[in-house]
């Protein structure tokens, strides 16, 4: 019970850390089809899709470099929580990196807990584009 309580402490810790400056920032919300992205000024964005199987995908995007850490340190306390059954949405996080070159393109499996995928998600990131509108996330079917 000991070990529990000081992981849901350092977990909510992390994941308190990257949000520190998002209540001093405006954050701007935009939906486009089935998933939203929201992107505070300065921050990583955050993009979520609904799945068919009851779980989504929440991919946190650094644009930048310092921007990738943050989206890593989210990703790490988000899943963290849902791993512990802690977290309000059953939403698998990740963190994807598009500081370097054009763009990145990646493919996320989610699987169930006997190795079955159960979800496909590509995710497409452009370095130019507008504010908001930098990644695209696609399900496949399984």
């Amino acid at each position: 019970m000991k070990r529990l309580i000081i992981a849901t402490t350092i977990v909510l810790g992390l994941a308190c850390v990257g949000s520190v400056s998002v209540a001093q920032d405006e954050t701007h919300t935009t939906n486009l089809q089935n998933f939203t992205v929201t992107a505070p000024a300065g921050q990583y964005e955050t993009y979520f899709i609904d799945l068919p199987t009851g779980y989504g995908l929440k991919a946190f995007v650094g644009n930048t470099h310092r921007q990738y850490v943050q989206a890593e340190r989210a990703a790490e306390g988000s899943e963290a929580l849902r791993k512990l059954g802690i977290a309000s949405q059953p939403f698998v996080a990740v963190a994807i990196d598009n500081s370097t070159g054009p763009g990145v393109a990646k493919r996320f499996l989610l699987s169930d807990s006997v190795q079955n995928t159960v979800a496909i998600v590509d995710v497409y990131c452009k370095r130019a584009a507008p504010e908001g509108k930098r990644c695209r996330l696609v399900s496949r079917s399984v």
